[in-house]
């Protein structure tokens, strides 16, 4: 696994550690701006095929990310 793979799989980890301290008031935020900074980290043109890990999270996080801009739009959050 090349070192930029690993830097990948340890911005998850971080990302996680980082949204289990959010204050309540901010986690909303925070989670938006954690999975935007997963499609950065995992670029668009991943092709399954070829590493198909990385595409399932970057696939994952994008839909999150739209069910809660749709919420929002919503007014659910």
């Amino acid at each position: 696994m090349s070192h930029g793979r690993d830097d990948r799989w340890q911005h998850l980890v971080s990302g996680a550690f980082l949204l289990d301290e959010a204050e309540p008031q901010a986690a909303l935020h925070e989670l938006r701006a954690y999975l935007h900074s997963v499609l950065e980290v995992f670029p668009r043109g991943l092709e399954p095929p070829e590493d198909f890990e990385a595409y399932a999270v970057r696939r994952m996080a994008g839909a999150i990310l739209r069910a809660l801009e749709s919420a929002s739009r919503r007014g659910g959050g």
